[in-house]
Protein backbone atom coordinates (compact mmCIF):
# COMPACT_ATOMS: atom_id res chain seq x y z
CA UNK A 1 0.00 0.00 0.00
CA UNK A 2 1.19 3.28 -0.90
CA UNK A 3 1.75 6.41 0.91
CA UNK A 4 -1.32 9.10 0.39
CA UNK A 5 -0.67 11.70 -2.08
CA UNK A 6 0.88 14.92 -0.30
CA UNK A 7 -1.55 18.01 -1.39
CA UNK A 8 0.07 20.34 -2.98
CA UNK A 9 0.51 24.09 -1.74
CA UNK A 10 -1.49 27.12 -2.97
CA UNK A 11 -5.53 27.46 -3.48
CA UNK A 12 -7.62 25.01 -4.36
CA UNK A 13 -11.46 25.08 -4.91
CA UNK A 14 -14.03 22.55 -4.14
CA UNK A 15 -17.14 21.44 -5.66
CA UNK A 16 -19.11 23.58 -4.05
CA UNK A 17 -17.22 26.17 -4.42
CA UNK A 18 -15.47 26.74 -1.55
CA UNK A 19 -11.93 28.09 -1.91
CA UNK A 20 -9.05 27.58 0.26
CA UNK A 21 -5.58 27.63 0.64
CA UNK A 22 -2.95 24.72 1.56
CA UNK A 23 -0.13 26.12 3.42
CA UNK A 24 3.62 25.35 4.09
CA UNK A 25 2.75 23.27 7.03
CA UNK A 26 -0.17 21.36 5.28
CA UNK A 27 -2.19 22.71 7.06
CA UNK A 28 -5.76 24.15 5.07
CA UNK A 29 -7.16 27.63 5.26
CA UNK A 30 -10.90 28.48 4.01
CA UNK A 31 -10.76 31.86 2.66
CA UNK A 32 -14.23 32.23 0.57
CA UNK A 33 -16.32 31.04 -1.62
CA UNK A 34 -17.56 31.31 -5.68
CA UNK A 35 -21.23 31.75 -5.65
CA UNK A 36 -23.19 30.28 -9.02
CA UNK A 37 -22.65 33.37 -10.78
CA UNK A 38 -18.80 33.19 -10.39
CA UNK A 39 -18.40 35.87 -8.03
CA UNK A 40 -15.95 35.61 -5.17
CA UNK A 41 -16.97 36.57 -1.11
CA UNK A 42 -14.55 35.86 0.81
CA UNK A 43 -14.98 34.37 4.46
CA UNK A 44 -15.20 37.60 7.44
CA UNK A 45 -17.10 39.87 5.31
CA UNK A 46 -15.55 42.34 2.21
CA UNK A 47 -12.06 43.59 2.25
CA UNK A 48 -11.35 46.94 1.15
CA UNK A 49 -11.18 47.65 -2.50
CA UNK A 50 -13.35 47.32 -5.39
CA UNK A 51 -15.50 44.21 -5.93
CA UNK A 52 -18.38 43.61 -8.63
CA UNK A 53 -21.85 41.93 -7.20
CA UNK A 54 -25.05 41.38 -9.32
CA UNK A 55 -23.64 44.25 -12.14
CA UNK A 56 -22.74 46.98 -9.77
CA UNK A 57 -19.63 48.22 -8.71
CA UNK A 58 -18.94 48.67 -4.84
CA UNK A 59 -16.55 50.26 -3.08
CA UNK A 60 -15.24 48.29 -0.11
CA UNK A 61 -13.71 50.80 2.94
CA UNK A 62 -12.94 49.13 5.76
CA UNK A 63 -15.21 46.28 5.23
CA UNK A 64 -18.33 48.85 4.52
CA UNK A 65 -19.65 48.37 0.97
CA UNK A 66 -20.66 51.67 -1.11
CA UNK A 67 -22.19 51.50 -4.82
CA UNK A 68 -20.42 53.51 -7.06
CA UNK A 69 -22.08 52.49 -10.21
CA UNK A 70 -23.18 50.04 -12.35
CA UNK A 71 -21.94 47.87 -15.77
CA UNK A 72 -24.21 48.92 -18.65
CA UNK A 73 -25.20 45.68 -21.07
CA UNK A 74 -22.74 47.64 -23.58
CA UNK A 75 -20.06 47.18 -21.37
CA UNK A 76 -19.61 50.62 -19.73
CA UNK A 77 -19.71 52.03 -16.22
CA UNK A 78 -21.95 54.57 -15.49
CA UNK A 79 -21.49 56.33 -12.44
CA UNK A 80 -23.95 56.20 -9.69
CA UNK A 81 -22.58 59.81 -8.69
CA UNK A 82 -22.52 61.60 -11.43
CA UNK A 83 -26.58 59.60 -12.17
CA UNK A 84 -27.15 61.06 -8.81
CA UNK A 85 -25.94 64.44 -9.33
CA UNK A 86 -27.99 64.55 -12.93
CA UNK A 87 -31.41 63.26 -11.05
CA UNK A 88 -30.75 65.66 -8.45
CA UNK A 89 -29.94 68.60 -10.98
CA UNK A 90 -32.84 67.79 -12.84
CA UNK A 91 -35.20 67.58 -9.98
CA UNK A 92 -33.68 71.08 -8.87
CA UNK A 93 -34.55 72.20 -12.79
CA UNK A 94 -37.95 71.02 -11.86
CA UNK A 95 -38.34 73.29 -9.30
CA UNK A 96 -36.98 76.09 -10.89
CA UNK A 97 -39.42 75.82 -13.40
CA UNK A 98 -42.14 75.15 -11.41
CA UNK A 99 -41.39 78.44 -9.40
CA UNK A 100 -40.88 80.10 -12.40
CA UNK A 101 -44.57 79.02 -13.01
CA UNK A 102 -46.06 79.49 -10.31
CA UNK A 103 -44.95 83.28 -10.48
CA UNK A 104 -45.63 83.90 -13.79
CA UNK A 105 -49.16 82.28 -13.00
CA UNK A 106 -49.79 84.97 -9.76
CA UNK A 107 -48.45 87.62 -12.34
CA UNK A 108 -51.23 86.85 -14.43
CA UNK A 109 -53.73 86.73 -11.71
CA UNK A 110 -51.99 89.94 -10.20
CA UNK A 111 -52.60 91.61 -13.68
CA UNK A 112 -56.20 90.23 -14.11
CA UNK A 113 -57.06 91.43 -10.67
CA UNK A 114 -55.24 95.19 -10.69
CA UNK A 115 -57.07 95.66 -14.38
CA UNK A 116 -60.41 94.60 -12.42
CA UNK A 117 -59.72 96.74 -9.28
CA UNK A 118 -59.18 99.56 -11.89
CA UNK A 119 -62.46 99.27 -13.93
CA UNK A 120 -64.02 99.07 -10.39
CA UNK A 121 -62.24 102.35 -9.00
CA UNK A 122 -62.94 103.90 -12.48
CA UNK A 123 -66.67 103.32 -12.62
CA UNK A 124 -66.27 104.32 -8.65
CA UNK A 125 -64.86 107.65 -9.45
CA UNK A 126 -67.19 108.04 -12.90
CA UNK A 127 -70.43 107.56 -10.55
CA UNK A 128 -69.25 110.00 -7.68
CA UNK A 129 -68.29 112.63 -10.54
CA UNK A 130 -71.73 112.16 -11.97
CA UNK A 131 -73.26 112.86 -8.51
CA UNK A 132 -71.39 115.73 -7.54
CA UNK A 133 -71.94 117.49 -10.61
CA UNK A 134 -75.80 117.27 -9.89
CA UNK A 135 -75.52 118.11 -6.28
CA UNK A 136 -73.71 121.24 -7.71
CA UNK A 137 -76.81 121.60 -10.58
CA UNK A 138 -78.68 121.06 -7.76
CA UNK A 139 -77.20 123.83 -5.54
CA UNK A 140 -76.87 126.16 -8.07
CA UNK A 141 -80.40 126.08 -9.25
CA UNK A 142 -82.40 125.79 -5.82
CA UNK A 143 -79.77 127.18 -3.23
CA UNK A 144 -77.30 129.90 -4.49
CA UNK A 145 -79.97 132.03 -5.83
CA UNK A 146 -81.09 133.01 -2.44
CA UNK A 147 -78.04 132.77 -0.71
CA UNK A 148 -76.54 135.11 -3.12
CA UNK A 149 -79.44 137.34 -2.32
CA UNK A 150 -79.14 137.12 1.62
CA UNK A 151 -75.20 137.69 0.84
CA UNK A 152 -76.50 140.99 -1.28
CA UNK A 153 -79.02 142.04 0.99
CA UNK A 154 -77.86 145.49 2.36
CA UNK A 155 -80.99 145.80 4.49
CA UNK A 156 -80.21 144.36 7.98
CA UNK A 157 -84.11 144.52 9.46
CA UNK A 158 -84.94 140.99 11.08
CA UNK A 159 -88.36 140.89 8.89
CA UNK A 160 -85.85 140.86 6.24
CA UNK A 161 -83.93 138.40 7.68
CA UNK A 162 -86.34 136.37 8.18
CA UNK A 163 -87.55 136.10 4.49
CA UNK A 164 -84.88 134.58 3.71
CA UNK A 165 -85.24 131.85 6.28
CA UNK A 166 -88.21 131.20 5.37
CA UNK A 167 -87.50 130.44 1.52
CA UNK A 168 -84.88 128.33 2.91
CA UNK A 169 -87.20 126.15 4.83
CA UNK A 170 -89.63 126.15 2.52
CA UNK A 171 -87.22 124.49 0.49
CA UNK A 172 -86.66 121.46 2.71
CA UNK A 173 -90.07 121.35 3.91
CA UNK A 174 -91.54 120.93 0.41
CA UNK A 175 -88.94 117.79 -0.20
CA UNK A 176 -87.48 120.08 -2.99
CA UNK A 177 -83.86 119.00 -2.33
CA UNK A 178 -82.63 115.34 -3.63
CA UNK A 179 -79.23 115.41 -2.09
CA UNK A 180 -78.77 115.64 1.93
CA UNK A 181 -75.31 117.26 1.33
CA UNK A 182 -77.51 120.08 0.26
CA UNK A 183 -80.12 119.22 2.62
CA UNK A 184 -77.01 120.39 5.13
CA UNK A 185 -76.19 122.90 3.20
CA UNK A 186 -79.52 124.92 3.91
CA UNK A 187 -79.09 123.95 7.58
CA UNK A 188 -76.13 125.54 8.04
CA UNK A 189 -76.96 128.92 5.92
CA UNK A 190 -80.43 129.19 8.12
CA UNK A 191 -77.98 128.61 11.00
CA UNK A 192 -76.18 131.88 10.08
CA UNK A 193 -79.04 133.87 9.27
CA UNK A 194 -80.05 133.16 12.62
CA UNK A 195 -76.70 133.78 14.23
CA UNK A 196 -76.68 137.24 12.62
CA UNK A 197 -79.74 137.88 13.75
CA UNK A 198 -78.98 136.75 17.20
CA UNK A 199 -76.06 139.41 16.74
CA UNK A 200 -77.96 142.16 15.64
CA UNK A 201 -80.19 141.72 18.47
CA UNK A 202 -79.55 145.33 20.68
CA UNK A 203 -76.70 146.51 18.55
CA UNK A 204 -78.75 148.48 16.38
CA UNK A 205 -78.58 152.13 16.97
CA UNK A 206 -80.71 153.98 14.57
CA UNK A 207 -79.01 153.62 11.31
CA UNK A 208 -75.95 152.02 13.11
CA UNK A 209 -74.58 148.39 14.19
CA UNK A 210 -71.57 148.11 16.99
CA UNK A 211 -69.32 145.42 17.17
CA UNK A 212 -68.14 143.53 20.24
CA UNK A 213 -66.10 145.64 22.62
CA UNK A 214 -62.50 144.97 22.14
CA UNK A 215 -60.86 142.80 24.46
CA UNK A 216 -58.25 145.02 25.71
CA UNK A 217 -56.72 148.15 25.68
CA UNK A 218 -55.01 150.27 22.06
CA UNK A 219 -53.41 152.80 20.81
CA UNK A 220 -55.50 155.04 18.32
CA UNK A 221 -53.90 154.00 15.18
CA UNK A 222 -54.02 150.19 16.60
CA UNK A 223 -57.78 150.82 16.74
CA UNK A 224 -58.25 152.21 13.36
CA UNK A 225 -56.36 149.13 11.87
CA UNK A 226 -58.38 146.72 14.39
CA UNK A 227 -61.53 147.96 13.01
CA UNK A 228 -60.62 147.82 9.70
CA UNK A 229 -59.31 144.11 9.82
CA UNK A 230 -62.32 142.79 11.87
CA UNK A 231 -64.70 139.99 10.72
CA UNK A 232 -67.50 139.48 13.25
CA UNK A 233 -71.41 138.79 12.93
CA UNK A 234 -71.12 138.08 8.83
CA UNK A 235 -70.06 142.04 8.87
CA UNK A 236 -66.71 142.94 7.38
CA UNK A 237 -67.13 146.65 6.71
CA UNK A 238 -66.58 147.52 10.09
CA UNK A 239 -64.67 151.39 10.96
CA UNK A 240 -63.63 153.26 14.05
CA UNK A 241 -66.63 155.89 14.69
CA UNK A 242 -66.97 159.07 14.56
CA UNK A 243 -67.48 161.21 17.63
CA UNK A 244 -71.42 162.00 16.57
CA UNK A 245 -71.77 158.31 16.38
CA UNK A 246 -70.16 157.01 19.44
CA UNK A 247 -72.17 159.98 21.45
CA UNK A 248 -75.56 158.41 20.01
CA UNK A 249 -75.08 155.34 22.35
CA UNK A 250 -74.50 157.77 25.42
CA UNK A 251 -77.83 158.08 27.73
CA UNK A 252 -78.76 159.66 30.65
CA UNK A 253 -76.55 162.52 29.90
CA UNK A 254 -76.45 165.59 28.33
CA UNK A 255 -73.19 164.54 26.80
CA UNK A 256 -74.76 163.12 24.03
CA UNK A 257 -77.01 165.62 22.97
CA UNK A 258 -76.35 168.83 20.96
CA UNK A 259 -75.59 171.05 23.95
CA UNK A 260 -72.14 169.25 23.62
CA UNK A 261 -71.11 170.99 20.93
CA UNK A 262 -68.27 168.40 19.73
CA UNK A 263 -69.35 166.59 17.04
CA UNK A 264 -68.45 166.16 13.57
CA UNK A 265 -68.44 169.38 12.36
CA UNK A 266 -66.97 170.93 15.46
CA UNK A 267 -63.63 168.89 16.18
CA UNK A 268 -61.60 172.20 18.10
CA UNK A 269 -61.19 172.29 22.09
CA UNK A 270 -63.13 175.92 21.59
CA UNK A 271 -66.22 174.04 21.15
CA UNK A 272 -65.47 171.69 24.54
CA UNK A 273 -67.98 172.85 27.28
CA UNK A 274 -69.10 171.77 30.66
CA UNK A 275 -72.02 170.36 28.76
CA UNK A 276 -69.70 167.75 27.02
CA UNK A 277 -69.69 166.72 31.36
CA UNK A 278 -72.17 164.68 32.83
CA UNK A 279 -70.98 163.79 36.16
CA UNK A 280 -67.46 164.25 36.97
CA UNK A 281 -67.38 161.71 40.47
CA UNK A 282 -69.68 159.03 39.10
CA UNK A 283 -68.56 155.69 37.86
CA UNK A 284 -71.30 153.56 37.52
CA UNK A 285 -70.71 150.85 35.09
CA UNK A 286 -72.95 151.02 31.81
CA UNK A 287 -75.38 153.62 33.24
CA UNK A 288 -73.97 156.53 30.57
CA UNK A 289 -73.94 153.42 27.57
CA UNK A 290 -77.30 152.16 25.89
CA UNK A 291 -74.34 149.15 24.86
CA UNK A 292 -73.65 148.92 28.65
CA UNK A 293 -69.87 149.89 28.10
CA UNK A 294 -68.43 151.91 31.64
CA UNK A 295 -65.08 152.55 29.98
CA UNK A 296 -63.58 154.95 27.62
CA UNK A 297 -63.66 154.18 23.81
CA UNK A 298 -62.15 155.65 20.72
CA UNK A 299 -63.17 157.77 18.40
CA UNK A 300 -62.28 158.15 14.92
CA UNK A 301 -62.36 161.95 15.16
CA UNK A 302 -59.12 163.75 15.39
CA UNK A 303 -58.76 167.42 17.49
CA UNK A 304 -58.55 169.78 14.62
CA UNK A 305 -56.13 171.38 16.97
CA UNK A 306 -54.37 169.07 17.92
CA UNK A 307 -53.17 166.23 15.58
CA UNK A 308 -51.88 164.17 17.99
CA UNK A 309 -54.97 163.86 20.38
CA UNK A 310 -58.31 162.30 19.05
CA UNK A 311 -62.05 162.23 20.80
CA UNK A 312 -63.34 159.94 22.93
CA UNK A 313 -66.12 159.13 25.60
CA UNK A 314 -65.98 158.11 29.11
CA UNK A 315 -69.00 155.82 29.66
CA UNK A 316 -67.93 156.22 33.43
CA UNK A 317 -69.42 159.43 33.79
CA UNK A 318 -70.98 160.44 30.47
CA UNK A 319 -67.97 162.82 29.61
CA UNK A 320 -66.89 163.71 25.90
CA UNK A 321 -62.67 164.56 26.20
CA UNK A 322 -60.07 164.30 23.37
CA UNK A 323 -57.05 161.82 24.75
CA UNK A 324 -53.80 161.53 23.21
CA UNK A 325 -53.29 159.22 20.14
CA UNK A 326 -50.37 157.30 22.36
CA UNK A 327 -52.81 156.13 25.45
CA UNK A 328 -54.65 152.99 25.26
CA UNK A 329 -58.13 152.41 25.55
CA UNK A 330 -60.82 149.91 24.36
CA UNK A 331 -63.02 150.18 21.19
CA UNK A 332 -66.33 149.10 19.66
CA UNK A 333 -66.22 149.51 15.72
CA UNK A 334 -69.42 150.33 13.72
CA UNK A 335 -71.08 149.31 10.54
CA UNK A 336 -74.27 151.06 8.48
CA UNK A 337 -77.08 149.00 8.81
CA UNK A 338 -80.00 149.79 6.36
Amino acid sequence: MGMPEKPQNGMNITPDGTVYEILDDCTIKRIGKVSSNGEFEPFGGPKDGIRVKNGFIYRVIHGKEQKVGRILPNGEIESISQKIKSEAEIARNKVKIIMILSILIALVIGAGLYIFDEQQQTKEELRKADEERRLDEEYENKIKPIYQNYLNETSSKSEKLDSYIKQLNNLLELQDLKYDKNKERVKEIISKIEEKKAYLKDRRIGNLIWSNRSSKGMNWDDAVNYCRNLSEGGFTDWRLPTISELKTTIKNCQSGSSSCRISDSCLSSSCHSSSCYCNLRANNGGYYSKLGDGIWLWSSSTNSGKADFAWCVNFRDGHVFDFNKTLGINVRCVTNAF
